[in-house]
């Protein structure tokens, strides 16, 4: 019963938030439909002589009404907080990527080919004519100062061009060969796993340090098919093969590829692993290190909603990236040392584990009673926005909303998170020894962010449509001051303040993103000329553009339609279930011709 209750604490939210409404206002909730504003027989009520209506002695406010006032205003105050934390994390990711990418080595640099020398992403703010060299062996205190990178490429039923293009990608990195290990984490049932991990395998054994197959087994006791449950079982593996080796587990760095195989690393993303890891060698074995994502490959030939939504969700995962943030919640690719990986007991494969980022960043805080520390790695995971090619009876327009939608209630079913941590919570405050410790300022931060995740869209759009339709039905004259006052703040039918402000600075934030993108698709645009890779994809932005324009005014469509209503939807079926049946996302192709490995 206990395990029922706390999984479904946001689907309880959502019900008691409903329920606080019923009790502020009954007489909206109870008002006939002849009488609304809309309808023929609707009469509005009568007013006084100066026309400014009734009452002269408003009824006082309900211990619910201030409830209501008290949460609304709240709700509102967090999604402009949000803006402002958004806009300080750019400000900051524009700063440390430029840094990021001057520490190349000058033999590392290269010039554009004149394909990318022409777009305006190709500006001398990146230039690497004068890079500063970092060198790290003032840092390095170990045996040979070089970490070992174990990565993780959970895959279903992915196809093997795409499989073939990302580890060509890792390929190229100048330390694959002698500090890589790819492990290709594949279902067992998949009937076509074995011949693909083979055919990998033989073709790019030689270009990492190693490269396996491993395959989750089908009908475990407590696990699902899914993406976590395939890191899960390559995790133990991993610990596996490492018991009798020479190399300390504190200098061997997992790093999960979550979204799918489609994710492409930069050579920095695991430069500045190594750096991190040496400069803040002490706190090592506890590291947690995250990276922002970027839809920089396929964005403007899907649907302008697609397009706002995968934003919105890039924009999640910054928001926590500001200067100062205590914890940060990786999102999509995340990396941590074999040691912090062993001491919490490896990664989950139950259906709590669904959100498998999110899920690991909270069992290594919980399971180390809050002993975890986080870096922001300042260069962004490319990713590939969904996209269909339609069938019979649907065109590709239709079938990626679809598909979309699919792929946000996966990621909505993760509030099962918010359960999850509620447990642990519970287990660390009553508990004993080293897993007991008491509530801190990094702890309510903690859930802060997973009330941002799990709670705020579907409240928002809750309070958002109720303030629209009780303002329509009630003016404001017959309102009391105080309540007429808050929804004038919060509303959108009788006022802009708060929500106008966010709207605003949601705005000044895509202006920032449109700088922070130009530098890293510009970047990856020279890295992958260099490689000889050339079916990434690329998409530029012109800020404009129409349909970067067109971004500015639907992205509150699209969080509404991919955000909240997808989070509903998910948190009113944890009531009865907690499992999801895992549908691969179908992603774009990207014609080339052949390209040879980078030699």
């Amino acid at each position: 019963m206990w395990k029922w209750l706390s999984r479904c604490v946001p689907g309880l939210s959502l019900l008691l938030l409903i329920a606080l409404l019923c009790l502020a206002f009954p007489d909206a909730m109870s008002r006939p439909p002849d009488i609304l504003p809309w309808s023929r027989n609707h009469h509005p009520p009568p007013t006084t002589p100066h026309g400014n209506g009734p009452p002269r002695h408003p009824m006082p406010l309900s211990l619910t009404q201030k409830t209501f006032l008290g949460y609304t205003l709240l709700v509102h105050f967090n999604a402009f907080t949000f803006v402002c934390r958004l806009a300080q994390a750019f400000s900051r990711m524009l700063k440390e990527t430029r840094a990021v990418l001057r520490r190349r080595p000058s033999s590392q640099s290269s010039s554009c080919t004149p394909s990318f020398c022409d777009s305006p992403m190709m500006t001398p703010s990146i230039s690497t004519e004068h890079p500063i060299c970092f060198d790290l062996g003032s840092l390095e205190d170990g045996k040979e100062g070089e970490v070992i990178h174990a990565i993780i490429l959970p895959n279903y039923s992915d196809d093997l061009g795409t499989l073939q293009t990302t580890l060509r990608v890792l390929a190229y990195h100048p330390r694959a060969a002698t500090q890589y290990e790819v492990f290709l984490a594949m279902e067992q049932k998949e009937i076509t796993a074995p011949e693909k991990a083979a055919t990998l395998i033989s073709t790019f054994q030689e270009r990492f340090r190693d490269i396996s197959g491993t395959f989750h087994p089908a009908g475990l006791a407590g696990e699902i098919s899914g993406m976590g449950s395939n890191v899960a079982w390559a995790a133990k593996h991993i610990v596996e093969t490492r018991t009798e080796d020479t190399v300390d587990c504190r200098d061997v760095i997992i790093t999960v590829k979550w979204m799918a195989t489609d994710t492409h690393l930069s050579q920095d993303y695991f430069n500045e692993i190594r750096h991190k890891h040496w400069q803040h060698n002490a706190e090592a074995e506890r590291a947690f290190y995250a990276s922002p994502i970027i839809f920089d490959r396929n964005s403007n030939s899907v649907p302008i909603l697609v397009r706002c939504a995968d934003l919105l969700w890039a924009f999640a995962g910054v928001s926590a990236m500001y200067p100062g943030c205590s914890i940060i919640i990786p999102t999509s690719v995340y990396s941590l040392p074999l040691a912090l990986a062993k001491r919490v007991g490896g990664w989950d494969g139950d259906p709590t584990a669904i959100g498998e980022d999110m899920h690991m960043l909270l069992k290594c805080y919980f399971e180390t009673a809050g002993d975890i520390v986080t870096h922001v790695i300042a260069s962004p995971a490319s990713q590939c926005n969904i996209q269909s090619t339609g069938d019979d009876n649907w065109g590709p327009g239709a079938l990626t909303l679809f598909a979309r939608y699919r792929q946000a209630l996966r990621h909505m079913w993760g509030s099962l998170d918010t359960g999850y941590s509620v447990r642990q919570s519970v287990g660390c405050l009553v508990g004993k020894g080293s897993r007991r410790f008491q509530l801190k300022v990094r702890h309510l931060a903690l859930f802060h962010l997973l009330f941002e995740a799990h709670f705020l869209p579907c409240h928002l759009t809750v309070l958002l449509v109720f303030s629209a339709v009780y303002t329509a039905c009630v003016p404001a004259s017959s309102m009391n001051p105080t309540l007429a006052w808050a929804f004038w703040i919060t509303g959108v039918l009788r006022g802009l303040v708060l929500r106008g402000l966010s709207f605003v600075g949601m705005n000044a934030c895509i202006t920032l993103y449109d700088s922070w993108y130009d530098i890293c698709v510009g970047a990856r645009a020279r890295d992958m000329t260099k490689a000889g890779v050339n079916d990434t994809g690329f998409s530029f932005r012109k800020w404009y553009h129409p349909r970067q324009l067109a971004e500015r005014v639907c992205f509150p469509i699209a969080g509404t339609v991919f955000g909240s209503i997808p989070a509903i939807h998910a948190e009113l079926s944890h009531f009865w279930t907690d499992r999801l049946v895992y549908r691969v996302s179908k992603k774009p192709t990207f014609a080339s011709a052949p390209v040879a490995l980078p030699v």
